[in-house]
Protein backbone atom coordinates (compact mmCIF):
# COMPACT_ATOMS: atom_id res chain seq x y z
CA UNK A 1 0.00 0.00 0.00
CA UNK A 2 1.15 3.52 -0.75
CA UNK A 3 2.68 4.97 2.46
CA UNK A 4 0.78 8.25 2.11
CA UNK A 5 -2.57 6.46 1.78
CA UNK A 6 -1.65 4.19 4.68
CA UNK A 7 -1.33 7.32 6.83
CA UNK A 8 -4.89 8.43 6.00
CA UNK A 9 -6.32 7.53 9.44
CA UNK A 10 -3.59 9.53 11.16
CA UNK A 11 -4.23 12.54 8.93
CA UNK A 12 -7.89 12.29 9.88
CA UNK A 13 -7.13 12.20 13.63
CA UNK A 14 -4.70 15.09 13.24
CA UNK A 15 -7.62 17.40 12.51
CA UNK A 16 -8.61 17.26 16.17
CA UNK A 17 -12.08 18.02 17.48
CA UNK A 18 -13.15 19.89 14.32
CA UNK A 19 -12.46 16.85 12.15
CA UNK A 20 -14.41 14.62 14.52
CA UNK A 21 -17.40 16.96 14.44
CA UNK A 22 -17.23 17.24 10.66
CA UNK A 23 -17.01 13.47 10.31
CA UNK A 24 -20.02 13.00 12.58
CA UNK A 25 -22.01 15.54 10.53
CA UNK A 26 -21.07 13.82 7.27
CA UNK A 27 -22.06 10.39 8.56
CA UNK A 28 -25.36 11.84 9.83
CA UNK A 29 -26.10 13.30 6.39
CA UNK A 30 -25.31 10.00 4.64
CA UNK A 31 -27.47 8.15 7.17
CA UNK A 32 -30.51 10.37 6.65
CA UNK A 33 -30.10 10.36 2.85
CA UNK A 34 -29.77 6.57 2.70
CA UNK A 35 -32.63 5.84 5.10
CA UNK A 36 -35.12 8.17 3.42
CA UNK A 37 -34.10 7.05 -0.08
CA UNK A 38 -34.80 3.44 0.80
CA UNK A 39 -38.17 4.44 2.27
CA UNK A 40 -39.16 6.31 -0.90
CA UNK A 41 -38.02 3.46 -3.15
CA UNK A 42 -39.88 1.02 -0.91
CA UNK A 43 -43.07 3.03 -1.33
CA UNK A 44 -42.71 2.91 -5.11
CA UNK A 45 -42.15 -0.86 -5.01
CA UNK A 46 -45.25 -1.20 -2.82
CA UNK A 47 -47.42 0.55 -5.42
CA UNK A 48 -45.88 -1.59 -8.19
CA UNK A 49 -46.66 -4.77 -6.23
CA UNK A 50 -50.27 -3.71 -5.76
CA UNK A 51 -50.61 -2.83 -9.46
CA UNK A 52 -49.74 -6.44 -10.38
CA UNK A 53 -52.49 -7.95 -8.23
CA UNK A 54 -55.73 -9.03 -9.97
CA UNK A 55 -58.68 -6.66 -9.76
CA UNK A 56 -62.31 -7.62 -9.25
CA UNK A 57 -64.49 -7.56 -12.42
CA UNK A 58 -66.36 -4.29 -12.94
CA UNK A 59 -63.98 -2.34 -10.70
CA UNK A 60 -62.16 0.67 -12.12
CA UNK A 61 -58.39 0.11 -12.10
CA UNK A 62 -56.35 3.26 -11.44
CA UNK A 63 -53.40 1.47 -9.85
CA UNK A 64 -51.09 2.35 -12.75
CA UNK A 65 -51.83 6.01 -12.00
CA UNK A 66 -50.57 5.48 -8.45
CA UNK A 67 -47.33 4.05 -9.85
CA UNK A 68 -46.88 7.08 -12.12
CA UNK A 69 -47.51 9.48 -9.24
CA UNK A 70 -45.06 7.53 -7.05
CA UNK A 71 -42.42 7.82 -9.79
CA UNK A 72 -42.99 11.59 -9.94
CA UNK A 73 -42.66 11.82 -6.16
CA UNK A 74 -39.44 9.80 -6.36
CA UNK A 75 -38.07 12.21 -8.99
CA UNK A 76 -39.01 15.21 -6.86
CA UNK A 77 -37.25 13.72 -3.83
CA UNK A 78 -34.31 12.10 -5.62
CA UNK A 79 -32.55 15.38 -6.36
CA UNK A 80 -32.66 16.63 -2.72
CA UNK A 81 -31.53 13.20 -1.52
CA UNK A 82 -28.58 13.04 -3.92
CA UNK A 83 -27.75 16.67 -3.14
CA UNK A 84 -27.67 15.92 0.59
CA UNK A 85 -25.34 13.00 -0.03
CA UNK A 86 -23.07 15.09 -2.24
CA UNK A 87 -23.00 17.92 0.30
CA UNK A 88 -22.06 15.45 3.02
CA UNK A 89 -18.93 14.53 1.07
CA UNK A 90 -17.98 18.22 0.91
CA UNK A 91 -18.35 18.92 4.64
CA UNK A 92 -15.25 20.55 5.99
CA UNK A 93 -13.92 20.96 2.46
CA UNK A 94 -12.10 24.23 3.24
CA UNK A 95 -10.07 22.73 6.07
CA UNK A 96 -9.49 19.52 4.16
CA UNK A 97 -8.34 21.46 1.09
CA UNK A 98 -5.91 23.45 3.21
CA UNK A 99 -4.50 20.30 4.82
CA UNK A 100 -4.11 18.48 1.51
CA UNK A 101 -2.71 21.58 -0.21
CA UNK A 102 0.04 21.63 2.41
CA UNK A 103 0.83 18.01 1.59
CA UNK A 104 0.96 18.90 -2.11
CA UNK A 105 3.45 21.68 -1.38
CA UNK A 106 5.54 19.16 0.57
CA UNK A 107 5.76 16.92 -2.47
CA UNK A 108 2.74 14.61 -2.28
CA UNK A 109 1.46 13.86 -5.79
CA UNK A 110 -2.01 14.74 -7.11
CA UNK A 111 -2.84 11.03 -7.34
CA UNK A 112 -1.99 10.51 -3.67
CA UNK A 113 -4.08 13.54 -2.67
CA UNK A 114 -7.07 12.12 -4.53
CA UNK A 115 -6.48 8.71 -2.95
CA UNK A 116 -6.47 10.25 0.53
CA UNK A 117 -9.77 11.97 -0.18
CA UNK A 118 -11.32 8.81 -1.59
CA UNK A 119 -10.34 6.86 1.53
CA UNK A 120 -11.65 9.56 3.85
CA UNK A 121 -15.00 10.19 2.16
CA UNK A 122 -15.71 6.60 1.09
CA UNK A 123 -15.52 5.20 4.61
CA UNK A 124 -17.81 7.98 5.84
CA UNK A 125 -20.28 7.02 3.12
CA UNK A 126 -19.97 3.34 4.01
CA UNK A 127 -20.71 3.96 7.70
CA UNK A 128 -23.59 6.27 6.75
CA UNK A 129 -25.01 3.64 4.38
CA UNK A 130 -25.02 0.97 7.10
CA UNK A 131 -26.61 3.30 9.63
CA UNK A 132 -29.07 4.44 6.94
CA UNK A 133 -30.19 0.84 6.47
CA UNK A 134 -30.80 0.65 10.22
CA UNK A 135 -32.81 3.90 10.00
CA UNK A 136 -34.80 2.44 7.10
CA UNK A 137 -35.64 -0.59 9.22
CA UNK A 138 -36.83 1.64 12.06
CA UNK A 139 -38.96 3.77 9.72
CA UNK A 140 -40.65 0.83 7.95
CA UNK A 141 -43.43 0.40 10.57
CA UNK A 142 -44.03 4.17 10.58
CA UNK A 143 -44.29 4.41 6.78
CA UNK A 144 -46.56 1.39 6.84
CA UNK A 145 -49.17 3.42 8.76
CA UNK A 146 -49.78 5.71 5.77
CA UNK A 147 -53.21 4.98 4.22
CA UNK A 148 -53.32 4.53 0.44
CA UNK A 149 -55.92 2.85 -1.77
CA UNK A 150 -58.16 2.27 1.20
CA UNK A 151 -55.59 0.38 3.29
CA UNK A 152 -52.15 0.70 4.83
CA UNK A 153 -48.91 -0.84 3.57
CA UNK A 154 -47.41 -3.98 5.04
CA UNK A 155 -43.71 -4.17 5.85
CA UNK A 156 -43.32 -6.80 3.11
CA UNK A 157 -44.71 -4.36 0.51
CA UNK A 158 -42.21 -1.68 1.52
CA UNK A 159 -39.21 -4.03 1.68
CA UNK A 160 -36.61 -3.20 -0.99
CA UNK A 161 -35.01 -6.62 -0.69
CA UNK A 162 -31.42 -7.63 -0.10
CA UNK A 163 -30.32 -6.42 -3.58
CA UNK A 164 -31.63 -2.96 -2.69
CA UNK A 165 -29.69 -2.90 0.56
CA UNK A 166 -26.55 -4.12 -1.19
CA UNK A 167 -26.98 -1.39 -3.81
CA UNK A 168 -27.14 1.22 -1.04
CA UNK A 169 -23.92 -0.08 0.53
CA UNK A 170 -22.17 0.18 -2.85
CA UNK A 171 -23.70 3.38 -4.28
CA UNK A 172 -23.49 5.65 -1.22
CA UNK A 173 -19.70 5.25 -0.67
CA UNK A 174 -19.21 5.61 -4.42
CA UNK A 175 -21.21 8.86 -4.44
CA UNK A 176 -19.19 10.08 -1.47
CA UNK A 177 -15.88 9.25 -3.14
CA UNK A 178 -16.82 10.91 -6.44
CA UNK A 179 -18.12 14.06 -4.72
CA UNK A 180 -15.01 14.29 -2.59
CA UNK A 181 -12.72 13.86 -5.59
CA UNK A 182 -14.56 16.57 -7.54
CA UNK A 183 -14.12 18.98 -4.64
CA UNK A 184 -10.33 18.59 -4.91
CA UNK A 185 -9.91 19.95 -8.42
CA UNK A 186 -8.42 23.24 -7.31
CA UNK A 187 -6.10 21.52 -4.79
CA UNK A 188 -4.65 19.30 -7.46
CA UNK A 189 -4.24 22.18 -9.90
CA UNK A 190 -3.06 24.96 -7.61
CA UNK A 191 -2.19 24.00 -4.02
CA UNK A 192 -0.48 27.36 -3.48
CA UNK A 193 -3.71 29.17 -4.30
CA UNK A 194 -5.57 27.14 -1.70
CA UNK A 195 -2.90 27.69 0.93
CA UNK A 196 -3.00 31.44 0.32
CA UNK A 197 -6.85 31.38 0.35
CA UNK A 198 -7.16 33.07 -3.01
CA UNK A 199 -10.70 33.76 -4.20
CA UNK A 200 -11.94 31.16 -6.71
CA UNK A 201 -12.95 32.25 -10.19
CA UNK A 202 -16.50 33.54 -10.47
CA UNK A 203 -19.29 31.57 -12.12
CA UNK A 204 -20.32 32.33 -15.67
CA UNK A 205 -23.65 33.29 -17.19
CA UNK A 206 -23.73 29.91 -18.95
CA UNK A 207 -25.24 28.33 -15.81
CA UNK A 208 -28.41 30.38 -16.24
CA UNK A 209 -28.61 29.52 -19.93
CA UNK A 210 -28.39 25.80 -19.18
CA UNK A 211 -31.18 26.10 -16.59
CA UNK A 212 -33.40 28.08 -18.98
CA UNK A 213 -32.89 25.48 -21.71
CA UNK A 214 -33.81 22.67 -19.30
CA UNK A 215 -36.96 24.49 -18.15
CA UNK A 216 -37.92 25.23 -21.77
CA UNK A 217 -37.51 21.51 -22.59
CA UNK A 218 -39.97 20.54 -19.85
CA UNK A 219 -42.50 23.20 -20.85
CA UNK A 220 -42.24 22.20 -24.51
CA UNK A 221 -42.72 18.50 -23.78
CA UNK A 222 -45.63 19.28 -21.42
CA UNK A 223 -47.37 21.41 -24.05
CA UNK A 224 -47.10 18.58 -26.61
CA UNK A 225 -47.81 15.72 -24.21
CA UNK A 226 -50.92 14.60 -26.13
CA UNK A 227 -48.93 14.24 -29.35
CA UNK A 228 -46.35 12.00 -27.66
CA UNK A 229 -48.88 9.27 -26.92
CA UNK A 230 -47.45 6.38 -24.91
CA UNK A 231 -44.16 8.21 -24.40
CA UNK A 232 -45.82 11.26 -22.81
CA UNK A 233 -45.45 10.23 -19.16
CA UNK A 234 -41.82 9.15 -19.51
CA UNK A 235 -40.88 12.30 -21.43
CA UNK A 236 -42.59 14.61 -18.94
CA UNK A 237 -40.99 12.88 -15.93
CA UNK A 238 -37.52 12.84 -17.56
CA UNK A 239 -37.59 16.53 -18.51
CA UNK A 240 -38.98 17.40 -15.08
CA UNK A 241 -36.00 15.67 -13.47
CA UNK A 242 -33.57 17.52 -15.78
CA UNK A 243 -35.15 20.90 -15.10
CA UNK A 244 -35.28 20.20 -11.37
CA UNK A 245 -31.62 19.16 -11.26
CA UNK A 246 -30.48 22.39 -12.91
CA UNK A 247 -31.53 24.29 -9.77
CA UNK A 248 -28.27 23.10 -8.20
CA UNK A 249 -26.44 24.57 -11.19
CA UNK A 250 -28.06 27.99 -11.29
CA UNK A 251 -28.57 28.41 -7.52
CA UNK A 252 -24.99 29.50 -6.65
CA UNK A 253 -24.97 31.90 -9.62
CA UNK A 254 -28.16 33.56 -8.37
CA UNK A 255 -26.73 33.88 -4.85
CA UNK A 256 -23.58 35.49 -6.28
CA UNK A 257 -25.82 38.01 -8.05
CA UNK A 258 -27.71 38.64 -4.79
CA UNK A 259 -24.36 39.22 -3.08
CA UNK A 260 -23.38 41.84 -5.66
CA UNK A 261 -26.66 43.71 -5.25
CA UNK A 262 -26.48 43.47 -1.45
CA UNK A 263 -22.91 44.78 -1.46
CA UNK A 264 -23.95 47.92 -3.33
CA UNK A 265 -26.84 48.57 -0.94
CA UNK A 266 -25.07 47.65 2.31
CA UNK A 267 -25.51 50.37 4.93
CA UNK A 268 -24.43 48.50 8.08
CA UNK A 269 -21.39 46.37 8.97
CA UNK A 270 -23.57 43.25 9.23
CA UNK A 271 -25.01 43.74 5.75
CA UNK A 272 -21.57 44.49 4.30
CA UNK A 273 -19.99 41.36 5.78
CA UNK A 274 -22.96 39.22 4.73
CA UNK A 275 -22.68 40.43 1.15
CA UNK A 276 -18.93 39.79 1.17
CA UNK A 277 -19.49 36.22 2.36
CA UNK A 278 -22.01 35.59 -0.39
CA UNK A 279 -19.61 36.91 -3.01
CA UNK A 280 -16.63 35.06 -1.57
CA UNK A 281 -18.22 31.62 -1.75
CA UNK A 282 -21.78 31.46 -3.16
CA UNK A 283 -21.47 27.68 -3.47
CA UNK A 284 -21.09 27.39 0.31
CA UNK A 285 -24.14 29.62 0.81
CA UNK A 286 -26.10 27.43 -1.61
CA UNK A 287 -25.14 24.30 0.32
CA UNK A 288 -26.91 25.78 3.36
CA UNK A 289 -30.15 26.85 1.62
CA UNK A 290 -30.07 24.64 -1.48
CA UNK A 291 -32.11 21.93 0.21
CA UNK A 292 -34.81 24.49 0.96
CA UNK A 293 -34.76 25.65 -2.65
CA UNK A 294 -35.33 22.09 -3.85
CA UNK A 295 -38.07 21.58 -1.24
CA UNK A 296 -39.81 24.80 -2.28
CA UNK A 297 -39.69 23.63 -5.89
CA UNK A 298 -41.47 20.48 -4.73
CA UNK A 299 -44.00 22.66 -2.87
CA UNK A 300 -44.63 24.71 -6.00
CA UNK A 301 -45.07 21.54 -8.08
CA UNK A 302 -47.52 20.05 -5.56
CA UNK A 303 -49.64 23.21 -5.60
CA UNK A 304 -51.48 21.60 -8.51
CA UNK A 305 -52.87 18.85 -6.26
CA UNK A 306 -55.78 20.95 -4.89
CA UNK A 307 -56.47 21.99 -8.49
CA UNK A 308 -56.68 18.34 -9.54
CA UNK A 309 -59.01 17.75 -6.59
CA UNK A 310 -61.32 20.53 -7.83
CA UNK A 311 -61.21 19.40 -11.47
CA UNK A 312 -61.94 15.73 -10.74
CA UNK A 313 -64.59 16.32 -8.13
CA UNK A 314 -65.81 13.43 -6.01
CA UNK A 315 -68.43 11.66 -8.18
CA UNK A 316 -68.02 8.23 -6.61
CA UNK A 317 -66.12 6.30 -3.96
CA UNK A 318 -63.10 5.63 -6.21
CA UNK A 319 -62.72 9.31 -7.09
CA UNK A 320 -63.01 10.29 -3.42
CA UNK A 321 -60.33 7.77 -2.46
CA UNK A 322 -58.03 8.93 -5.29
CA UNK A 323 -58.30 12.60 -4.40
CA UNK A 324 -57.71 11.82 -0.72
CA UNK A 325 -54.65 9.77 -1.63
CA UNK A 326 -53.39 12.63 -3.81
CA UNK A 327 -53.45 14.97 -0.84
CA UNK A 328 -51.86 12.38 1.45
CA UNK A 329 -49.06 11.73 -1.03
CA UNK A 330 -48.50 15.45 -1.57
CA UNK A 331 -48.23 16.11 2.16
CA UNK A 332 -45.87 13.17 2.72
CA UNK A 333 -43.64 14.35 -0.14
CA UNK A 334 -43.59 17.87 1.27
CA UNK A 335 -42.76 16.68 4.79
CA UNK A 336 -39.87 14.54 3.55
CA UNK A 337 -38.58 17.37 1.32
CA UNK A 338 -38.59 19.92 4.14
CA UNK A 339 -37.04 17.47 6.61
CA UNK A 340 -34.24 16.89 4.11
CA UNK A 341 -33.87 20.65 3.70
CA UNK A 342 -33.65 21.19 7.47
CA UNK A 343 -31.08 18.42 7.96
CA UNK A 344 -29.02 19.68 5.02
CA UNK A 345 -29.14 23.30 6.22
CA UNK A 346 -28.24 22.50 9.82
CA UNK A 347 -25.31 20.28 8.86
CA UNK A 348 -24.00 22.67 6.20
CA UNK A 349 -24.21 25.69 8.51
CA UNK A 350 -22.33 23.88 11.27
CA UNK A 351 -19.67 22.86 8.77
CA UNK A 352 -19.44 26.46 7.51
CA UNK A 353 -18.72 27.68 11.05
CA UNK A 354 -15.93 25.12 11.42
CA UNK A 355 -14.51 25.98 7.98
CA UNK A 356 -14.35 29.65 9.00
CA UNK A 357 -13.03 28.95 12.50
CA UNK A 358 -9.71 30.74 11.96
CA UNK A 359 -11.30 33.69 10.17
CA UNK A 360 -13.98 34.11 12.87
CA UNK A 361 -11.47 33.82 15.72
CA UNK A 362 -9.17 36.42 14.15
CA UNK A 363 -12.08 38.82 13.61
CA UNK A 364 -13.07 38.45 17.24
CA UNK A 365 -9.49 39.02 18.44
CA UNK A 366 -9.35 42.12 16.23
CA UNK A 367 -12.27 43.61 18.17
CA UNK A 368 -15.37 42.53 16.27
CA UNK A 369 -18.21 42.05 18.79
CA UNK A 370 -19.71 38.61 19.25
CA UNK A 371 -23.15 40.06 18.53
CA UNK A 372 -21.99 41.29 15.12
CA UNK A 373 -20.50 37.90 14.23
CA UNK A 374 -23.74 36.21 15.26
CA UNK A 375 -25.74 38.71 13.21
CA UNK A 376 -23.60 38.03 10.13
CA UNK A 377 -24.04 34.28 10.61
CA UNK A 378 -27.81 34.69 10.83
CA UNK A 379 -28.11 37.12 7.91
CA UNK A 380 -25.93 34.92 5.71
CA UNK A 381 -28.72 32.35 6.01
CA UNK A 382 -31.80 34.61 5.95
CA UNK A 383 -30.90 36.65 2.87
CA UNK A 384 -30.35 33.73 0.48
CA UNK A 385 -33.11 31.72 2.18
CA UNK A 386 -35.85 34.16 1.19
CA UNK A 387 -34.62 34.57 -2.38
CA UNK A 388 -34.19 30.84 -2.91
CA UNK A 389 -37.52 29.84 -1.36
CA UNK A 390 -39.66 32.24 -3.39
CA UNK A 391 -37.62 31.85 -6.58
CA UNK A 392 -37.78 28.04 -6.56
CA UNK A 393 -41.53 27.96 -5.95
CA UNK A 394 -42.19 30.48 -8.72
CA UNK A 395 -39.97 28.46 -11.08
CA UNK A 396 -42.07 25.36 -10.41
CA UNK A 397 -45.30 27.24 -11.09
CA UNK A 398 -43.96 28.62 -14.37
CA UNK A 399 -42.85 25.16 -15.50
CA UNK A 400 -46.31 23.72 -14.80
CA UNK A 401 -48.23 26.35 -16.76
CA UNK A 402 -48.38 24.25 -19.96
CA UNK A 403 -49.95 21.37 -18.03
CA UNK A 404 -52.69 23.19 -16.12
CA UNK A 405 -52.72 26.68 -17.56
CA UNK A 406 -54.70 29.33 -15.71
CA UNK A 407 -56.24 26.78 -13.33
CA UNK A 408 -53.13 27.13 -11.16
CA UNK A 409 -54.12 30.71 -10.39
CA UNK A 410 -57.93 30.46 -10.41
CA UNK A 411 -58.10 28.02 -7.50
CA UNK A 412 -56.90 29.88 -4.35
CA UNK A 413 -56.53 26.70 -2.31
CA UNK A 414 -53.33 25.79 -4.13
CA UNK A 415 -51.82 29.21 -3.41
CA UNK A 416 -52.81 28.91 0.26
CA UNK A 417 -51.11 25.53 0.48
CA UNK A 418 -47.99 26.96 -1.19
CA UNK A 419 -47.75 29.98 1.11
CA UNK A 420 -48.27 27.79 4.17
CA UNK A 421 -45.65 25.30 3.00
CA UNK A 422 -43.11 28.04 2.28
CA UNK A 423 -43.67 29.62 5.68
CA UNK A 424 -43.35 26.36 7.60
CA UNK A 425 -40.37 25.27 5.50
CA UNK A 426 -38.47 28.53 5.97
CA UNK A 427 -39.07 28.49 9.72
CA UNK A 428 -37.96 24.85 9.95
CA UNK A 429 -34.77 25.45 7.99
CA UNK A 430 -33.95 28.63 9.91
CA UNK A 431 -34.45 26.79 13.21
CA UNK A 432 -32.08 24.08 11.97
CA UNK A 433 -29.38 26.63 11.14
CA UNK A 434 -29.75 28.19 14.58
CA UNK A 435 -28.40 24.97 16.08
CA UNK A 436 -24.95 26.14 14.95
CA UNK A 437 -25.08 29.11 17.35
CA UNK A 438 -23.58 27.18 20.31
CA UNK A 439 -20.85 25.97 17.95
CA UNK A 440 -20.00 29.56 17.07
CA UNK A 441 -19.78 30.41 20.77
CA UNK A 442 -17.41 27.51 21.37
CA UNK A 443 -15.21 28.66 18.48
CA UNK A 444 -15.01 32.16 19.97
CA UNK A 445 -14.28 30.74 23.41
CA UNK A 446 -11.05 29.23 22.09
CA UNK A 447 -8.49 32.03 22.45
CA UNK A 448 -5.73 30.04 20.69
CA UNK A 449 -5.89 30.48 16.90
CA UNK A 450 -4.34 27.51 15.14
CA UNK A 451 -2.48 27.98 11.90
CA UNK A 452 -4.19 25.75 9.31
Amino acid sequence: MNPVVALAPRFQRAGGRDSRVTTALAITAFTVATGLTLCVVGGLLGFITRAKEPVAPGTSDVRDLYVILAVIALVLLAVPLVTLGGSAARLGVARRDARLATLRLLGVTSREVVALTLVETAWQGAVGAVLGIVLYGLLLPVVGLLPFQGTTFTVAELWVGWPGLLAAIVVVPLLAAVSGAISLRRVAISPLGVARRTTPRGMGFARLLVALVAIAMFMGVSAEADALGAFAVGAVVATLAIGFATLNLVGPWVLALVGKVSLRRATTPARLLTARRLLDDPRAAWRVVGGLGLACFVAGALTVVPVLWTVRGTQDRDDAMLTQDLMTGAMVTLVVAFLLAAVSAGIAQASAVLDRRREIALQNLAGMPVELLDSVRRRSVLVPLLFVAVGSAVTALVMLLPLLGILVFTDPSGVVVLVGALTVGCLLVFAATETSRPLLRSVLADTVVRAD
